[in-house]
């Protein structure tokens, strides 16, 4: 986490990747990251809660698999991510 800025609004900033080395078509690496996109787009409010109002979080998601993957595998492992995040982001702003 680092301190947000004033011209910051999210809470949480969002990149995402997919490697050309494993896909090489770009429709099959675009068709990933939107997916990747979506799920993160339906998912994301329960992190934005769990980050302090003074803070920002940079995430960057890169799919490393060797396979097209469906649309729920991805949103069950972003899930699982944004889970991982709140407790991280729960344990620092305890401490």
């Amino acid at each position: 986490m680092v301190p947000r800025s004033a011209a910051e609004t999210s809470p949480v900033l969002a990149g995402f990747s997919v490697p050309k080395k494993k896909f090489r078509k770009s429709v099959q690496r675009h068709r990933i990251a939107r997916l990747m996109r979506e799920a993160w787009r339906l998912n994301k409010h329960s992190l934005y809660a769990a980050v302090p109002p003074n803070m920002q979080l940079h995430v960057f998601l890169v799919h490393t698999g060797t396979e097209m993957p469906e649309f729920a595998t991805i949103q069950e492992v972003v899930i699982k991510g944004i889970a991982a995040l709140q407790e991280t982001a729960t344990k620092q702003t305890l401490s």
